[in-house]
């Protein structure tokens, strides 16, 4: 269902309240759209960041699995469901999450870093610094982020020797 002009004004006052950091005047404004047009694709979208910015990780767990499942071609939706799934559940099933995500999507570098910390995390050093490699050659601003990241201390005396 095409949201109507109405509604679309109050997405893109969400959009820039989410913008701005201002999560709950973007609430706000999400919650002005007709109930039956909350659950479209852009609406849960823009809910799905309200939730992480206030840290509502159950609701954003259930906001990015059913984008997930919605559109599964787009990878962000289980990077998200991964990420709400790691503070809400645990890192075990994030990374679940992620390594389905990964069947469909092997090349995403996003997917790949996200497993390497989570397997860092878990201690399976090895298959951490695998995900990452992947992760540098097909972007090479994850080796950046990674030597900065505390999930990836564990392998930081070792970053500098992956080749990107």
């Amino acid at each position: 269902m095409p949201l109507e002009l109405t509604d679309q004004k109050h997405l893109s006052a969400a959009e820039g309240f989410v913008a701005l950091g201002m999560y709950l005047d973007a609430d706000a404004e999400l919650d002005n759209i007709d109930p039956l047009c909350r659950a479209t694709p852009e609406v849960l979208a823009v809910r799905l960041e309200i939730c992480s910015g206030l840290e509502k990780w159950e609701l954003m767990q259930a906001v990015a699995e059913k984008l997930a499942n919605y559109d599964p071609t787009n990878p962000q939706w289980a990077i998200a469901f991964a990420y709400a799934t790691r503070r809400a559940d645990s890192i075990q099933k994030a990374r679940e999450i992620l390594l389905n995500a990964l069947r469909s999507h092997p090349g995403e570098p996003t997917i790949q870093y996200n497993l390497a910390c989570y397997e860092c995390q878990l201690w399976n050093l090895p298959v951490a610094k695998e995900h990452l490699m992947q992760a540098t050659k097909a972007d090479a601003k994850f080796k950046l982020i990674a030597l900065d990241d505390p999930d990836l201390e564990p392998l930081w005396s070792e970053i500098g020797r992956i080749k990107t």
